[in-house]
């Protein structure tokens, strides 16, 4: 929470000097005048302000590929918000259920070659760069520029700078976390890389059973333990147990996963805390499963996740609370159909989930 505020009062300090120094450039000195203004400004820039992050989340996202492709990356996958085109098909797809906390991707497979020696770098500070460079054109600009019109170009200079600091300044898995993780050592780049290479893998509609043994091994490596990009293939070791129907599998991974890590401070969390719930379920463990239960209705993030899952719902109202009636109105909310033909996506291992929980009902 300190933290928070800390960077909040940071990014609006910096807002201040940026209005500030223009307006001393510009020789501005009637400082009174910056209270006395239409009111109707404030909803339409606003507005404005809100809408150009989109804008900026895209040219965020362009840099990471523009910078990719000058590294040698090949394009996966480009996503904005709920829109997302695929270089497998050449498609563009609206995205029903993006994740609450990702507003962008730029999925781009690394070059072939000693992962030693791969360039990193430059994809990983694409975006940064792309919100540098307009923040700083439109700020630039503002200086050429007529008082009134200069001071708007400021404001909306704001959106990217912030945007640039937000992804710069290590948090979370955010560009500048990934970038210093991977400088720290050889094993976080092999992670970092092998990473991409199986998120490739399974844009291209791979069967998880197919992915590559070697890819978990990380999973039983002290070495890696170390480092927080081993958290996506606990993640996705555990959807492929899913996919199985090793549900013992698919807790013990979770276990090791809350055991080896420092799970509240993972972007999986709000994963883990949901398919953990799922499990305890499964296993009879009712008080874990109601204690996570009060836990995701006092944490907004995680009610969305909630929300946003009947079949872990699903499992919840059958196995803890015996409630028949709403398991199956849950599970009729659950998907009717494949998405596509192969067996393993990740979409027909949620179907196959749901269709294991009606069996239940089945004679």
């Amino acid at each position: 929470m300190k933290k928070s505020f800390l960077r909040i009062a940071s990014y609006i300090s910096i807002a201040f000097i940026m209005l500030y120094a223009y307006l001393i450039a510009k020789g501005f000195s009637d400082w009174g005048k910056l209270l006395s203004f239409d009111p109707l400004l404030i909803p339409i820039l606003s507005a404005g302000l809100f809408l150009s992050i989109y804008v900026h989340i895209f040219l965020h996202e362009a840099g990471h590929f523009l910078f990719g492709k000058l590294s040698g990356y090949r394009l996966v996958s480009f996503q904005v918000r709920h829109y997302k085109y695929s270089q497998t098909d050449h498609s563009l797809h609206h995205m029903q259920t993006a994740s609450p906390v990702l507003a962008g991707q730029c999925l781009m497979a690394p070059p072939k070659g000693d992962y030693a020696e791969l360039p990193y770098r430059s994809y990983l500070l694409g975006g940064v760069m792309a919100n540098a460079l307009t923040g700083a054109s439109l700020y630039g600009s503002a200086f050429m520029m007529e008082l009134k019109l200069g001071s708007l170009f400021v404001l909306f200079s704001l959106v990217p700078v912030w945007m640039a600091l937000a992804n710069l300044l290590p948090k979370a898995q955010n560009d500048g976390a990934l970038l210093m993780e991977a400088s720290r050592s050889l094993h976080a780049r092999k992670l970092m890389f092998r990473q991409l290479e199986m998120a490739k893998l399974i844009e291209e509609k791979v069967p998880f059973a197919d992915l590559p043994d070697a890819y978990f091994a990380s999973l039983k490596d002290p070495h890696y333990q170390k480092s927080f990009l081993v958290d996506y293939f606990y993640m996705v070791a555990y959807v492929r147990a899913l996919g199985d129907l090793d549900f013992e599998e698919a807790d013990s991974l979770l276990l090791a996963f809350s055991a080896n890590r420092p799970v509240e401070e993972s972007v999986y969390w709000p994963v883990y805390v949901m398919e953990s719930l799922f499990c305890d379920a499964l296993f009879g463990r009712i008080e874990a499963a109601k204690g996570k239960f009060v836990q995701i209705q006092a944490h907004p993030l995680l009610k969305r996740y909630w929300i946003a899952n009947s079949r872990i719902r699903a499992a919840y109202a059958f196995f803890c609370l015996a409630d028949i009636e709403e398991t199956k109105k849950l599970l009729g909310q659950g998907p009717a159909v494949a998405q596509d033909s192969s067996p393993e996506t990740d979409a027909n291992i949620e179907l196959r989930l749901y269709r294991w929980l009606k069996s239940y009902f089945e004679n």
